[in-house]
């Protein structure tokens, strides 16, 4: 074998096995985020997971071809964002994460925190219109990742739950509606046949 080729190869060996020690230490830095998180160490989990999340924003491209491992280090910190009620923050790290890898859109746990975050905005106002549209949003969410996972408990259970927020509501709705329409059915619009009419005020006493 010629030498160049027999340094190629050397050469061929060294980044694989350093590719290989990379990932290992990667591996393990999630595992050292999810103790922290179990331990309820959020702050130093956010930063284990924002570490592990760095070598996909420093080589966008990583994002596009690994997915799924990018997604390792993105949803925990969604789910520690969303644990610690901030939900815009989550929301804009879903959004920012489908930006890097188009194809975390498309997967079930993109919808279920999607879908949680909704419902948790739904929660979080008082405007019955406002409640509405969140609900709707979180309910499209988890039958979208429920079509990606159809066995996926959590996601069931999600859906089914704002399913049933939204025809309590749709139930209180009509029952609003038809005592409002019975009110309505009750006001005068004519005077009684035979009703005397009130005197001007100069002429009463």
């Amino acid at each position: 074998m010629p030498k160049v080729a027999r340094a190629a190869v050397v050469i061929g060996i060294l980044l694989l096995s350093a590719a290989l020690l990379g990932y290992g230490a990667w591996r393990l830095a999630l595992e050292r985020g999810a103790r922290a998180a179990a331990r309820g160490e959020s702050e130093t989990a956010s930063r284990i997971y924002a570490a592990a999340e760095r070598p996909f924003t420093a080589v966008p491209v990583l994002a596009r071809l690994f997915p799924d491992s990018y997604s390792r280090a993105v949803y925990p910190q969604v789910a520690l964002l969303y644990a610690r009620a901030k939900v815009d923050d989550a929301v804009g790290k879903l959004e920012h994460a489908a930006t890097a890898s188009p194809a975390m859109s498309e997967q079930s746990e993109f919808a279920f925190w999607n879908g949680n975050a909704m419902l948790k905005r739904a929660l979080a106002t008082s405007d019955p219109e406002t409640v509405v549209k969140h609900l709707y949003a979180a309910s499209a969410q988890y039958r979208k990742g429920l079509e990606a996972a159809p066995d996926d408990w959590d996601l069931k259970y999600n859906y089914e739950l704002v399913q049933y927020i939204l025809t309590q509501q749709e139930r209180d709705r009509k029952k609003e509606e038809a005592r409002i329409k019975s009110i309505l059915e009750r006001i005068r619009t004519t005077t009684e046949p035979g009703q005397k009419e009130l005197p001007p005020p100069e002429k009463r006493g």
